[in-house]
C-alpha cells in the first residue's frame, strides 16, 4: 500500500468516524436518561437530510433549510416520546424499543410515499471545493462534517456538564429516584432527551447529504452502524461513544480499502462484534478498569 492510499484511508476513516460518532451521540442522548435504545434514530437522520433537501429544492437558503428540518424532525421525536413511548410507560424495555423500531418503519414508510426511492443529494457547503493532499482526496464536505461533529462534541459536553438541564438529564439516569424528590419530572426530562437526539439526527442528516447522499432507506443501516459503534465504545459514556464512532470509522475505512467488492460491509462489524463480545462494557470502561 503506497502512502497516498494510506492517507486516502485515514481521510476516509475519519470522515467515517465523524458521522458514527454524531449518530452515536444521538442514541446516548436518549439512554442517558431513559435507559432505552432508540431504534428510530437512523430515521431521524434521513428525515433531516430529505426535509433539508426539499426546502433547500424549494428556493429555502440552505440555513433556514437546516433549521426547519431540525425543527419539524425534533417534533417528530417528541412525539415518538409522547404518543408512543409514554402511553407503554408500564411496559418492559424490551418492549420500548421494539416501539422505537416500529416508529423508524413508520417513517421509512412515510419518506418513500413522500419523496420515492429516489436518491437525493445537496452541493458541499459554501461550494467547498475538494482538495488534494499528497494524492489523497479531500471532498469539500468532509471538513464541514468534521469540524461539526467536532462542535456537537463540545456542545454536548457543557450541556451536559455545565448546565442546570444538563445535570438534571443526567440526574434522571443516575438517581430517578432523588431527581424526583429534588422536583425533577423524568417525564419532561425524557421527552426532552426525545427531542434533543431527533434534532442533532437532522443535523446530522443535513451535514452528510452532500457526501452520501439520502434515501428513505438509508436510516435503519445508519441506526446500525451508530448503534453498534456506541456499544463497542461504551453507551453509558459520551467519550466512549466518541472513540466507538471512530474505531467504527477506520476499521470500515481500512477493511474497505484492502478488500475488493463489498465484503467489507460484512468484515467491518464483524470485527467489532468480537470486540464488543470480548469487552461487553465497552473499550473504553474496560480500559479504564485495567
Amino acid at each position: 500500500m503506497d502512502s497516498a492510499t494510506a492517507l486516502q484511508i485515514f481521510f476516509s476513516g475519519l470522515n467515517l468516524g465523524s458521522i458514527y460518532t454524531a449518530v452515536g451521540l444521538g442514541f446516548f442522548v436518549v439512554y442517558s436518561v431513559t435507559r432505552v435504545l432508540n431504534l428510530a434514530q437512523g430515521e431521524f437522520v434521513m428525515l433531516g437530510g430529505m426535509l433539508t433537501v426539499s426546502f433547500h429544492n424549494f428556493g429555502v437558503p440552505l440555513v433556514p433549510s437546516i433549521l426547519l428540518a431540525i425543527v419539524i424532525t425534533s417534533l417528530a421525536g417528541a412525539g415518538l416520546y409522547r404518543f408512543i413511548m409514554l402511553p407503554a410507560r408500564s411496559a418492559s424495555g424490551s418492549t420500548w424499543v421494539f416501539l422505537t423500531l416500529s416508529f423508524a418503519f413508520i417513517i421509512e414508510g412515510i419518506a418513500l410515499l413522500i419523496w420515492g426511492w429516489e436518491y437525493r443529494s445537496l452541493p458541499a457547503f459554501l461550494n467547498t471545493p475538494s482538495l488534494r493532499l499528497a494524492g489523497a482526496t479531500i471532498f469539500g464536505q468532509t471538513p464541514w462534517v468534521i469540524g461539526v461533529t467536532v462542535g456537537i462534541v463540545i456542545a454536548l459536553f457543557v450541556f451536559f456538564n455545565r448546565t442546570m438541564m444538563g445535570k438534571a438529564l443526567r440526574a434522571c439516569a443516575s438517581e430517578p429516584l432523588g431527581a424526583r424528590l429534588m422536583g425533577i419530572s423524568i417525564g419532561r426530562m425524557a421527552i426532552f432527551s426525545f427531542t434533543l437526539a431527533a434534532g442533532l439526527g437532522a443535523l446530522v442528516g443535513a451535514l452528510i447529504t452532500p457526501l452520501t447522499m439520502t434515501s428513505y432507506s438509508m436510516g435503519l443501516p445508519l441506526t446500525a452502524k451508530g448503534l453498534l459503534a456506541a456499544f463497542v465504545g461504551g453507551i453509558t459514556r459520551a467519550e466512549g461513544v466518541i472513540l466507538g464512532g471512530f474505531v467504527f470509522g477506520m476499521v470500515e475505512a481500512i477493511t474497505a480499502g484492502v478488500i475488493p467488492g463489498g465484503y467489507h460491509n460484512a468484515i467491518a462489524p464483524l470485527i467489532l462484534v468480537i470486540i464488543f463480545l470480548s469487552r461487553r462494557r465497552g473499550l473504553l470502561v474496560t480500559a479504564g478498569k485495567g
